[in-house]
């Protein structure tokens, strides 16, 4: 009986150390690592009062805490990295648009756009990895894409194919002020359209309001007019 004590003591000690361990390198605001050391000082506790048993359970739970803890942590990492991913795919999306890559690079561009759309499917699941994959394929699909330094300027005669989102203090920019605009549709109601075609490049796909200057969105036609090039304010 006391030989068994023993052993189950020294197992007991072993999963607490290992705890310990684990949890020095985990994120201070990991929920599970949290509970694990919570856990370890219950499972320590029940051992000084001689509760073995129940104090290997504890330890037991911890460990299995810590894991989880560790998961945890990367699955956090790989967010952080996909994350990055995104806005350098966004950047890169938003430089090759001011040379109407669509118009001129038609492939390379709906790659990356399909490449783009997927990765934020798979942030939106969560699914941080193939994320990441997926917006460094962006980077990849443009590589021979020149971003020429100067917007594409309109030709003469023909309706812009993208308007860059501007800061305007006194009337901030809108899908539906956008929409507004006589080179745009001169409709607001049709600011959907505008939506839907860019919701890709929100950050937040979902929240149509949060559009920030320097964005870079294409106008589709909705009467077979023909549009080419940026939109240039009057200088």
């Amino acid at each position: 009986m006391k030989l068994q004590r023993v052993i189950i003591a020294a197992a007991v000690l072993l999963l607490i150390a290992t705890g310990i361990v684990s949890a020095q390198n985990l994120l201070t605001n990991n929920p599970h690592a949290q509970r694990a050391r919570q856990l370890r000082q219950q499972s320590e506790a029940a051992f000084n009062e001689g509760e073995f048993q129940r104090s290997i359970e504890l330890a037991q739970e911890s460990e299995q805490e810590s894991r989880l803890a560790r998961e945890w942590a990367d699955r956090m990492a790989w967010a952080y990295r996909a994350n990055g991913a995104r806005n350098r795919a966004n950047e890169r999306l938003t430089a090759v648009r001011r040379v109407d890559a669509a118009t001129n690079y038609p492939e390379e561009y709906n790659n990356a756009v399909a490449f783009f759309e997927e990765g934020q499917r798979l942030f939106t699941e969560e699914r941080y990895e193939p994320s990441f994959n997926a917006f460094r394929n962006v980077l990849t699909a443009l590589e021979g894409v020149r971003a020429v330094a100067g917007p594409a300027v309109t030709p003469t005669g023909v309706l812009p194919r993208y308007y860059t989102v501007r800061r305007i203090p006194e009337r901030r920019d809108s899908f539906w002020r956008i929409a507004e605009y006589d080179f745009v549709y001169g409709d607001p109601w049709q600011w959907r359209r505008l939506y839907e075609v860019n919701r890709h490049m929100l950050q937040d796909p979902d929240n149509p309001d949060l559009i920030q200057p320097g964005m870079v969105f294409e106008i589709p036609s909705i009467r077979g007019e023909r549009r080419e090039g940026v939109w240039q304010p009057p200088r």
